[in-house]
């Protein structure tokens, strides 16, 4: 079912555009930059996945929420969301201004949680509006839009990180992009959905070992892109004595690369699509094994040329998909596979905190997983023939589920036993208390 969406569809595009062009801007000039503010003030790799974690996890519940009662989300669905879409901007405008832990935490939480929201309702536009060759167009289009804005971002915050004094660049950074994130906003304002009260809220799941094995690959491949994303600034900072303008331009070369392979990528099928994939694999390592700031451009725009083909993938995937699962569900869907990739990565910061080499590693191993799990269990992109392909992914589902129902009985057994363990002791010091009371009482020592 598709929804009843004005503007007419050809309008409807310019604002989606414009509305990621604004958001670009954002992104580069607060989230983009987020880790370098944090490492600038002095926090290592704990506190930083610290505040990740607690933000992430947070964002996490909020959506497995909306995505089991999805009724939740569509009530004043324009008035909430839009409010969600801006907060998401503004919150974090406050946050150089602070310089502390637990305000950074809870602002940072507030963006997340507000951008669950925004993203859903961006995602149920372009997948209830549009068919699968328009959400291709329509993605291409919004990441070309994404990288051009990102890249003049980079260059203003180049400049500014380069000319301002330490002690206001990244307030006057954060104010400016939250500001001019507020303005994607304004730019889907005239946007209206009138039916979408009436969707079928729980479509049945068709093929759901398909549905499992591509949720399984977007996962892995983004819990990679943020585990790279967590170390490769510390490390640049840390590590290299990378000047902040380096780093900077680092996220820079990835945006020029993106832009240039965006328009490649899209214009082909699958099965080719697949060798992004394999080529991204490769970045973690080079990302490691570059012992100069500077050579970390090139590896940037390496990594941004494959990756977009790569997360071009997942996304077409769902797109074609978008009949079995339903619009709202695979809306807030790709919103969960995101929160969740973010909230795996930050426990290797928490364990491993200044270990680079072995959180380098990590990355490429989950990039390694992923390239596994799409080049063997989804059918449009398998190497190997396509009733193989089906086949390992229903062994995957099949055994995922039996490892879950195993572990969540293991849990249990150990919970009940623990408590009864617990019981005993309890029993027991009660007993030796009693005793001791009554010898007391009886005067024997």
């Amino acid at each position: 079912m598709e929804l009843d969406v004005r503007p007419l569809r050809s309008l409807l595009k310019i604002y989606l555009i414009s509305e990621i062009a604004f958001y670009g801007l954002y992104i580069v000039m607060t989230r983009n930059i987020f880790i370098l503010y944090l490492v600038s003030i002095g926090m290592d790799i704990f506190n930083i996945s610290t505040i990740i974690l607690l933000s992430t996890l947070a964002s996490t519940l909020v959506s497995l929420i909306i995505y089991k009662y999805p009724v939740t989300f569509v009530v004043k669905i324009k008035e909430k969301h839009l409010f969600f879409h801006a907060l998401e901007k503004l919150i974090f405008i406050p946050i150089p201004y602070f310089q502390n832990f637990l305000v950074t935490t809870l602002c940072y939480g507030l963006a997340n949680i507000s951008s669950i929201f925004a993203s859903v309702y961006v995602n149920l536009i372009i997948y209830g509006s549009f068919r699968e060759g328009d959400i291709k167009d329509i993605t291409a289009k919004r990441n070309i839009a994404l990288n051009i804005t990102n890249v003049l971002g980079y260059l203003l915050t180049i400049f500014l990180t380069y000319s301002l004094p330490s002690s206001i660049k990244f307030q006057a950074l954060f104010t400016l992009g939250g500001l001019l994130g507020a303005l994607s906003t304004i730019s889907i304002l005239t946007i209206r959905i009138k039916n979408v009260e009436n969707m079928k809220m729980f479509e049945q799941i068709s093929k759901p070992e398909q549905m499992f094995s591509t949720s399984s690959f977007f996962i892995t491949l983004l819990t990679s892109a943020n585990l790279l994303g967590l170390v490769w600034t510390p490390f640049l900072v840390n590590v290299l004595n990378s000047p902040d303008y380096i780093v900077v331009a680092v996220n820079f070369a990835g945006s020029i690369a993106s832009i240039i392979s965006s328009i490649i990528w899209v214009k082909l099928p699958f099965k080719k699509l697949r060798y992004s994939l394999g080529l991204a694999s490769l970045t973690p390592i080079l990302s490691m094994m570059t012992p100069y700031p500077l050579l970390h451009i090139g590896v940037s725009a390496y990594g941004g040329f494959t990756f977009t083909g790569a997360n071009f993938l997942g996304n077409f995937l769902f797109a074609k998909y978008k009949t079995w699962l339903g619009v709202l569900r695979v809306s807030i869907l790709l919103t969960i596979i995101a929160n969740i990739s973010q909230l795996l990565a930050t426990p290797f910061g928490l364990i491993f905190q200044s270990d680079y080499t072995i959180l380098f590693i990590a990355s490429a191993v989950i990039r390694l997983l992923s390239v596994g799990i799409a080049y063997f269990t989804i059918m449009e992109v398998a190497v190997v023939p396509e009733e193989y392909a089906r086949t390992y992914s229903q062994l995957l589902y099949s055994n995922s589920i039996i490892g879950y129902v195993v572990i969540v009985d293991t849990v249990k057994e150990s919970i009940i036993l623990g408590l009864k363990i617990l019981a005993i002791a309890t029993i027991l010091l009660i007993l030796y208390i009693l005793y001791r009371f009554l010898f007391f009482l009886m005067g024997i020592s």
